[in-house]
C-alpha cells in the first residue's frame, strides 16, 4: 500500500477541537445550534469554482473547514467522520503559509481515498454535505458519539446553509461564532485561490 509523502508543512500534531475537556456525551440540553447561511455570491463563488477547478463540493468544504479549526484553535490535524466521508479522516488543519490553496485541497482529495482513511479512531468533528435539508434530529445525532461539534452543510433557499451543532459543555458559543467566521472567509481564499488541477 503506497503511500504519497505529505508536504514538508504538513502538521503533525492532533488538535482538538474543544474549549473544555469534559467526558461523557452530551445530554439534549447541552446541544445547541449555530445556524449560519452563506451569502448568495459566496454560494455562487463556491459553485463556479467548482465546476472551473474540477473539484467536489465536499472537498472544498472540508479544506475550509481546515483553514477554520486552524485559525480560531490551532494547526495540526483533526479526525472528521460523518455522510461525507464514510470512514473517518484525518484532515489537515493549516494556514495559507503553511499550504496554499491548491495543496490544502490536493491534501483533502488524498485524505478521501481509500488508502488514507482511518478506522477506531474517534471523530474529533462530524461534516456532511447534504443536497436538501435534512431531517431536524440528525443535527444533534451527530455529535451523539463524543465530538463537541457537527456540521451540518445544505441547500436551502437557493444558498448553502451551514449549521453547527455543538456541545455546549465542550465548546463556547463564541468559539462555535469565530469557526463559524473563519470557515466563511477560509472558503472564499479556497474558491479566488484555487486554481484548475
Amino acid at each position: 500500500m503506497g503511500m504519497v509523502a505529505p508536504p514538508a508543512t504538513y502538521p503533525s500534531s492532533n488538535v482538538r477541537v474543544v474549549d473544555d475537556e469534559i467526558s461523557g456525551p452530551a445530554r439534549p440540553e447541552d446541544v445547541f445550534r449555530l445556524s449560519v447561511p452563506l451569502s448568495r455570491e459566496i454560494t455562487a463563488e463556491l459553485d463556479g469554482a467548482v465546476e472551473a477547478a474540477g473539484l467536489g463540493i465536499e472537498e472544498l468544504l472540508l479544506a475550509a473547514l481546515g483553514r477554520a479549526i486552524a485559525r480560531t484553535i490551532g494547526v495540526g490535524v483533526v479526525t472528521v467522520s460523518g455522510l461525507t466521508t464514510v470512514q473517518p479522516i484525518r484532515l489537515c488543519c493549516a494556514i495559507e503559509s503553511g499550504l496554499d490553496a491548491n495543496a490544502m485541497l490536493t491534501d483533502v482529495q488524498q485524505a478521501l481515498t481509500p488508502a488514507r482513511q482511518v478506522t477506531n479512531v474517534p471523530a474529533d468533528v462530524v461534516f456532511s454535505y447534504l443536497g436538501l435539508p435534512p431531517e431536524p434530529s440528525l443535527g444533534p445525532l451527530q455529535i451523539a458519539d463524543g465530538p463537541a461539534v457537527g456540521v451540518l452543510a445544505y441547500r436551502g433557499d437557493g444558498v448553502l446553509q451551514m449549521d453547527w451543532w455543538y456541545d455546549a459543555r465542550r465548546l463556547d458559543r463564541c468559539t462555535v461564532e469565530e469557526l463559524a467566521a473563519q470557515f466563511r472567509l477560509g472558503l472564499i481564499g479556497l474558491t479566488s485561490e484555487a486554481t484548475p488541477v
